[in-house]
């Protein structure tokens, strides 16, 4: 394996992954053997991916028309086809190829319609079980089947509709997905953000981002210490750091490449003209979507820095600074951590925009 990398690699012929500069991001490919698959011999344990999420705190009747919208949106960018999206889930057990049938269930678990508003209201009690184990009221993903990294997904989970939720209850309904880094290079930044803008344009969203992290089988537990220190060194990547989706509420999900605004935080912000001032670095960019929502964008590209060199990011420090009393903050619990990185690693890295 060794001869092999070398001569696709020379400069890392001793190292796991296939790693390799691009003028904006690191492509950061670890391949080895998967332990349930051993059979398979190596492949792909992880890769690099541009990763969105938007977080609604509100019930699925209420959004399920601008999430339809994301659905199709989403489809006719990327196509169904082996290569991209091909198999879906609507539940824990219902994990299989595309069909008809399938596309059916998803388009009606989609519609607005519901037998019950509320929880209190369901007089089914295995609905009622399925509710409580899963955590979710629905449920559905788009992946791809054949490869799990192919860095094609989408997965909307809506919160489990109570009469009795207080305002101040942090359970969301969210949207989130992926697309890899070829697709960013083959359409372009400008077509990629136009994308997520179009996804993100019916969601009645508090939060949401897009930009640089990692898809991997199981977590980050194949990041060996040298792919760490690679990563580690990029402070643009999101490694998941923070909340569960469903728990995010109206805090915001740390700095990407583009950071979506909704109430009430761009209310507490002072409102778009407001930010704005604030935000002088080279590159960004403040840009209302209607009167509570607007979009800010931290150059053309997502970037990843490279502390090595002396780029830390200063448009996304900026940022940070601005957000900081919004910000979820796990790192302030005694046990935070990353799966895969040391507790050090983990708090110096989800701290790295705001030292």
């Amino acid at each position: 394996m060794q001869e092999r990398l070398a001569a696709e690699f020379p400069d890392h012929f001793a190292v796991e992954p296939r790693y390799r500069m691009t003028h904006h991001y690191p492509r950061i490919r670890p391949y080895g053997v998967h332990a349930p698959e051993k059979e398979a011999g190596e492949r792909l344990l992880a890769r690099e991916v541009i990763h969105f999420a938007f977080y609604m705190p509100h019930d699925h009747p209420d959004i399920a028309a601008g999430v339809s919208h994301a659905f199709n949106c989403y489809m006719n960018a990327v196509g169904e086809g082996s290569d991209t999206i091909n198999a879906c889930a609507f539940g824990h057990y219902s994990h299989g190829p595309l069909s008809v049938e399938r596309w059916k269930r998803i388009r009606e678990l989609l519609l607005p319609d519901r037998p019950f508003r509320y929880a209190e209201d369901c007089n089914d009690p295995y609905r009622l079980r399925e509710m409580e184990k899963s955590g979710n009221e629905t449920w559905i993903h788009l992946g791809n089947g054949h490869d799990r990294l192919s860095g094609f997904k989408l997965t909307y989970s809506a919160r489990i509709p109570s009469r009795d939720r207080e305002p101040s209850d942090y359970d969301v309904s969210y949207l989130e997905g992926m697309l890899p880094t070829e697709y960013l290079e083959e359409h372009g930044p400008a077509a990629v953000r136009e994308l997520v803008l179009d996804l993100a344009s019916g969601l009645h969203f508090a939060s949401g981002h897009a930009g640089l992290s990692f898809d991997s089988l199981m977590g980050d537990v194949f990041f060996t210490p040298r792919i760490r220190a690679e990563i580690l060194r990029h402070p643009g990547f999101s490694l998941h750091h923070g909340s569960t989706p469903d728990g995010m509420g109206t805090r915001i999900d740390g700095v990407h490449w583009l950071n979506f605004l909704g109430l009430p935080i761009i209310q507490e912000l002072g409102g778009v003209s407001a930010l704005r001032s604030r935000l002088i670095s080279p590159g960004t960019t403040v840009q209302a979507m209607d009167e509570t929502r607007a979009v800010v964008t931290l150059g053309d590209w997502p970037e990843a820095g490279d502390l090595n060199r002396d780029n830390a990011l200063p448009a996304y420090r900026e940022f940070s600074r601005a957000l900081e009393p919004w910000l979820d903050k796990p790192f302030e619990a005694p046990n935070f951590r990353v799966e895969g990185f040391t507790q050090e690693e983990a708090l110096n890295w989800a701290r790295r925009f705001l030292d």
